[in-house]
């Protein structure tokens, strides 16, 4: 069950690739007609199969990238988690622009129209995803940040939080308790403890 979790997060982690794929390779129609039904029933016509999949497959991954969204921000933020102290003296913000240049940018160069590409391209992602699963790096989200959300790395764990940096600081110099839910492993969401 946790590895599926894992491969859902992963997935939500590319909605921003899947959305400039969808404006890079959406054929728009004339100046009258040029977002309509039949407009977007082209996309999906089979009589260009590399096409018509790459929409289909794109749909599902959007799909599955939302539920893993859901899961995130309904369910792990929304916790109330345990209280817990943050000792560590050092908070290192994690890069997650790295990620979108190393990995999401790369894979806008497909070719929809080939077969070859798509292949390519979604053996890339299934490498990548690989790596990604086995190192739990489930905290490589831009998404998150899109939402407010910093990624830290200290020695007892990863954190996504809304906390400034400074302010995990203070928290941790003044040994002041967080809210703290574990997603899995070592990587938590915390809130600041409301009840002070």
């Amino acid at each position: 069950m946790r590895t599926i979790q894992k491969i859902v997060f992963y997935m939500s982690s590319f909605m921003p690739l899947y959305l400039l794929l969808i404006v890079q390779n959406f054929h728009f129609g004339d100046k009258k007609s040029w977002f309509s039904l039949s407009v977007i029933r082209k996309q999906f016509d089979f009589s260009n199969k590399p096409v018509s999949i790459f929409w289909w497959f794109l749909i599902i991954l959007i799909l599955i990238s939302l539920f893993g969204c859901f899961i995130f921000f309904k369910v792990y933020t929304s916790k109330e988690g345990n209280l817990a102290d943050i000792s560590d003296a050092e908070f290192v913000r994690e890069d997650t622009m790295g990620y979108i240049v190393t990995y999401i940018v790369p894979l806008l160069s497909m070719n929809i129209n080939s077969a070859r590409s798509l292949v390519i391209n979604l053996l890339l992602f299934i490498i990548i995803g690989t790596f990604y699963v086995k190192n739990d790096q489930i905290f490589m989200n831009p998404i998150y940040n899109l939402f407010g959300y910093n990624i830290f790395s200290a020695e007892s764990g990863i954190y996504i939080t809304k906390i400034s940096k400074q302010k995990l600081k203070l928290l941790a110099k003044n040994n002041e308790k967080v809210r703290r839910t574990n997603i899995l492993g070592d990587i938590y969401v915390l809130k600041q403890n409301k009840e002070r």
